[in-house]
């Protein structure tokens, strides 16, 4: 009678939980109405914006609308709430949250960096004013309603909190970088790994949730876009780990991917699962719901789509057209950043003898463009529209399954190519220097070879053995609170190109064959 009574004690808790959904809205970029007209310095703002400010209070609304209808246990948003901490827009946030506190639908977020203490300007007739933010001692009186129940870091907006039973949300606030830069102190990382630890004592699923990511959904992405990851992700990552957290929620990036690292020199060969949300504002105007079982451990993720909103039917075709036109604006950016690595190998060219010295410095000198304006009209006109393209092609995630894939990897190769020949034609198009030329070709290509194959096949590699980790970026179930090195230890064991799942299970290699560049060589596969 006693172990009868002893089994009832330790099962009857479990029995007692319920199958539980969240809903993931990330990056809303709420730009209350009451900041902006149709005037001119609102129309010349949106010339150049990617993001639909203009419709952001009627997109949030809508996806309101959407949690009140489908009645989730947890709405969880991890950043970027307002466009730039204007308090009216984090007013028509809170007034749109208190409506799912009014229908009983719990809520956590975590600021971004667009959230606390930004230039925050009103765009209204012909001129731009400056209007008050919110101040970082002003989070938490806004938000307070919202803590109620949650353990507070004394250092930053970190939480932990428990919102129903069998579950710990780990809020992972990373907003005290500066110039948009997430980062963690060593104070508030403590603090952090404790919640874990007591969260994990009780046996509890544990849910992360940081603006910023940690890893990156492919190879060498910090070298095409810049870091959208945390300062000292790889350190912060591993602690995570080994303190039990193996799901991150992560936005910042605006586009839906989910990725899985392993730690392969860990006893345990232990992972960490991050599910990053694309904008409610871009293209394609997605939400995540997550579907956590009654033994807690076990996950599902679906995405799901914004369709339409007052004054859009067909939301997602406006969408994606306005995304074409005007994402050539981040290309500047990133044109910009790639100039700047190639004044550095210029410079280490310049300084080593060996590599050719003063003299094929000047001559490399000689063929780029001096001015900014100049090196971005260059990019334009060989890669600008090839880069839109594959940017829709990354916010519709799982870019193998487009049939676009293959073809976009390679006009990127030959407007690579095309741009190299415009620039150098002039001084090295002779028959001496054309081996010069033919190299930097080379040398271009192999650079771009790792993040385009890993992008267009979304396949990234991590760790420092042999692991090649392509996660379904849109619908997938995984186990949490489980040992994976039985699942998975025989990944180890072969030199094939066996590609495995967050359970370990093998995954059929992509099925597209193409033609691809590889150490500045055609190949097929």
């Amino acid at each position: 009678m006693k172990k009868i009574y002893l089994f009832l004690l330790a099962v009857l808790p479990m029995m007692a939980m319920s199958q539980e959904r969240i809903m993931v809205l990330a990056d809303p970029h709420v730009f209350a109405s009451s900041l902006h007209d149709d005037g001119v310095v609102f129309q010349d703002l949106m010339k150049g914006q990617r993001k639909m400010i203009d419709i952001s209070e009627t997109l949030w609304l809508a996806a309101i609308d959407t949690a009140l209808k489908y009645q989730p246990s947890l709405v969880l948003i991890p950043g970027d709430l307002t466009k730039d901490s204007e308090k009216a827009s984090h007013e028509v946030v809170v007034a749109q949250l208190k409506r799912l506190h009014e229908a009983g639908i719990k809520t956590l977020v975590i600021p971004g960096n667009h959230d606390i203490a930004c230039q925050a300007t009103a765009y209204i007739g012909e001129e731009a004013t400056s209007v008050e933010s919110l101040q970082d001692t002003e989070w938490e009186t806004t938000y307070d309603w919202i803590y109620k129940d949650a353990a507070k870091d004394a250092h930053s907006h970190s939480f932990a909190a428990e919102p129903f039973e069998g579950v710990t949300v780990l809020g992972i606030d990373g907003s005290h970088g500066s110039a948009g830069t997430g980062y963690l102190s060593d104070e508030t990382v403590s603090w952090l790994l404790a919640q874990a630890d007591a969260a994990k004592a009780k046996g509890n699923m544990i849910i992360a949730m940081c603006h910023w990511q940690l890893l990156e959904d492919f190879d060498k992405k910090g070298m095409v876009e810049g870091s959208c990851r945390l300062l000292k992700a790889d350190s912060i990552r591993d602690c995570l780990i080994q303190h039990h957290v193996h799901l991150l929620l992560t936005g910042h990036f605006h586009v839906n991917a989910i990725t899985t690292y392993r730690d392969t020199l860990s006893a345990d060969l232990d992972s960490i699962v991050e599910i990053s949300t694309g904008s409610l504002i871009t293209y394609p105007c997605p939400y995540r719901w997550l579907t956590i079982d009654q033994n807690r451990e076990e996950i599902s993720v679906e995405t799901d789509y914004l369709a339409s909103v007052e004054g859009q039917a067909d939301l997602q075709a406006y969408s994606r057209e306005w995304m074409r036109e005007h994402a050539l604006n981040k290309i500047p950016e990133m044109s910009l950043r790639g100039w700047r690595k190639a004044d550095e190998a210029l410079d280490y060219i310049r300084n080593n003898p060996q590599y050719g010295g003063e003299v094929l410095a000047l001559l490399l000198q000689q063929s780029m463009p001096t001015t900014d304006e100049e090196r971005i009209a260059l990019v334009e006109r060989n890669i600008g529209n090839t880069v839109v393209e594959l940017y829709l092609l990354y916010s519709d995630a799982n870019e193998p399954e487009h049939l676009e894939a293959d073809s976009l990897a390679q006009e990127m190769y030959n407007g690579l190519v095309a741009m190299i020949h415009e620039m150098t034609d002039a001084t090295m198009g002779n028959k001496y220097l054309q081996p010069m030329q033919e190299l930097l070709i080379k040398t271009a290509l192999t650079v771009a070879e790792e993040p385009m194959q890993s992008l267009v096949e979304d396949v990234t590699n991590w760790s420092s053995a042999s692991f090649a980790d392509r996660t379904d970026d849109l619908h997938l179930t995984l186990r949490i609170n489980e040992a994976r090195k039985d699942a998975i230890s025989h990944i180890y064991a072969t030199d094939d190109d066996t590609l495995y799942d967050v359970l370990g299970r093998p995954m059929e290699q992509p099925t597209q064959h193409g033609v691809y560049i590889q150490n500045g060589k055609k190949i097929i596969r």
